[in-house]
């Protein structure tokens, strides 16, 4: 049995919050708190162009949406929602700034991500956790492996129940402490 990161034990915990979840998100979670998100900053150009679509079709917070959520257990890498952000001021440039300065500073590692995940179908194989089966870990780690394990979409599921509008941001970077811009 591989052991896994305390990572995974967090996530699990996270993801009994959010029924919706599927192996595809649980995939991205996992891939976020182990590489975050370095993998959508190569093109500064598309990624500036990426946000500012995103942020100009945003709708107000959806019920209970919290302002982030953190992806690893010490809560130094989170998904700061862009609705709740927008909502209490928060401004594109400063989203763009706060995500590639984290992009760039963030210690990605690969062999982390393969032993979150490879532990994650061994607990898959012997108990399903809500939705998340044995039977999608190994379809989706059938068409993810032979590519290197790359960065996925979340799971039409999620995508119509969540309508999930974040980046991935290391604390450090945050620019919001105790529900306040700084």
């Amino acid at each position: 049995m591989i052991a896994a990161d305390p990572v995974l034990d967090w996530a699990i915990q996270q993801w009994k919050r959010e029924p919706q979840i599927r192996i595809e998100d649980a995939y991205k979670w996992l891939f976020h708190a182990t590489l975050g998100g370095e993998h959508a900053v190569h093109d500064l150009a598309m990624v500036r162009d990426w946000l500012h679509q995103e942020w100009r079709g945003l709708s107000k917070p959806l019920k209970g949406e919290s302002l982030f959520l953190f992806l690893t257990p010490d809560r130094k890498l989170v998904r700061l929602n862009l609705r709740p952000y927008k909502a209490m001021g928060g401004t594109e440039a400063s989203v763009l700034r706060m995500f590639v300065q984290s992009a760039k500073a963030f210690k990605a590692d690969r062999k982390s991500f393969v032993r979150e995940w490879t532990a994650l179908g061994e607990r898959l194989r012997a108990h399903p956790l809500g939705y998340l089966r044995w039977s999608e870990w190994t379809r989706l780690d059938r068409d993810t492996r032979p590519k290197g394990y790359p960065a996925i979409d979340h799971s039409a599921e999620y995508e119509e129940a969540a309508r999930p509008a974040y980046r991935v941001v290391l604390d450090k970077f945050l620019e919001v402490r105790a529900g306040k811009l700084r």
